[in-house]
């Protein structure tokens, strides 16, 4: 379910600053509304101050923390892979995933 650092740098590295700024941004919307959501029971994402990574995270990684959020539900892990765009469709996507889960 966790993705290191070093993989998250690469895949940095691979995007480009741009998509990557895009896509954290996005992705860090999306961390904090499932933080918040009552069918939520946890959420990792090293861009959340709760989570285990963050200090590290925030020391290593530039431009944001990575498209890659894992959140469990009824006792089950996903990861949702952000992509760049409109983060308040991306938060309405999911919560219609969640309300038909």
């Amino acid at each position: 379910m966790d993705i290191s650092l070093d993989e998250l740098e690469e895949l940095s590295a691979q995007m480009g600053p741009d998509r990557w700024r895009q896509v954290s941004d996005v992705a860090q919307v999306v961390a904090n509304y499932l933080r918040c959501h009552p069918r939520v029971e946890a959420v990792r994402y090293p861009g959340l101050k709760s989570d285990p990574l963050f200090e590290r995270a925030a020391q290593t990684l530039r431009g944001g923390f990575g498209p890659l959020v894992h959140y469990e539900v009824d006792g089950q892990w996903h990861c949702l892979e952000c992509s760049p765009g409109d983060a308040k469709d991306a938060v309405l996507e999911l919560e219609e995933r969640l309300r038909d889960a």
